[in-house]
């Protein structure tokens, strides 16, 4: 009896430090997220929301081709420093992000300032040169091309307003040599996924998309 008191007090001891340091850690995770959401001088960054990326191509691939560029995007759109953004790649909208009624838009993201929806509309290979009778398809070297459909829409003011609304398009050139990449191991999330063809392609559109969001958005801010 003696014995379980004596660890029960003890026990007790833990309880306030163990609440100290659970508190002490939600102050500092609300801290970074107040310090991300300005500027050094005190500054408001605007604040914008990446819907989870529209896939409507028939490519097939180990992962989620809209789970890897949406993620892609949101982490080059915040290490610019100057957007606060947000993912929102766990919801799916019943309405058309691409139609012409965008009133839910405020109803659906009522913290932000900006909303972007993106859809992936082309990711196919083609040869890079024409075919020739009998020529097997490993010895032609490879074109990827890739397009998405991108929507910046204003959800400042009581009616929201498109600011960039246009398609995306690049092609990447995969000589012969690299076309035996096997993406079954070479996954997304690898460093062999990040040294392979379709890594550096998706990089290149990703970097690419996340310049025209940053630089509409801040356009529009300014404004």
């Amino acid at each position: 009896m003696l014995t379980i008191q004596a660890q029960g007090e003890k026990n007790m001891r833990y309880i306030p430090a163990l609440m100290i340091g659970l508190l002490v850690t939600g102050c500092a995770s609300r801290g970074f997220d107040l310090m991300t959401r300005y500027h050094e001088d005190g500054r408001a960054k605007p604040v914008a929301a990446v819907a989870s990326m529209i896939d409507t191509t028939s490519f097939d691939a180990p992962w989620s081709l809209s789970e890897e560029f949406t993620s892609r995007i949101v982490q080059k759109v915040g290490q610019t420093g100057q957007i606060y953004v947000v993912s929102r790649e766990d919801e799916a909208f019943a309405e058309n992000p691409f139609g012409q009624d965008l009133s839910w838009v405020s109803r659906e993201f009522p913290e932000q300032e900006f909303v972007v929806f993106l859809e992936l509309v082309e990711h196919e290979t083609s040869p890079a040169s024409k075919l020739k009778k009998n020529l097997p398809a490993q010895e032609v070297s490879l074109n990827l091309n890739m397009a998405v459909r991108l929507r910046v829409v204003d959800v400042r003011g009581q009616m929201p307003k498109i600011v960039l609304q246009e398609i995306v398009r690049d092609s990447y050139f995969i000589p012969k040599t690299l076309i035996p990449t096997n993406y079954n191991t070479a996954v997304w999330g690898t460093q062999e996924f990040l040294k392979s063809p379709m890594g550096i392609a998706h990089e290149q559109l990703a970097q690419e998309l996340s310049t025209r969001i940053s630089d509409y958005i801040l356009l529009a801010k300014s404004r």
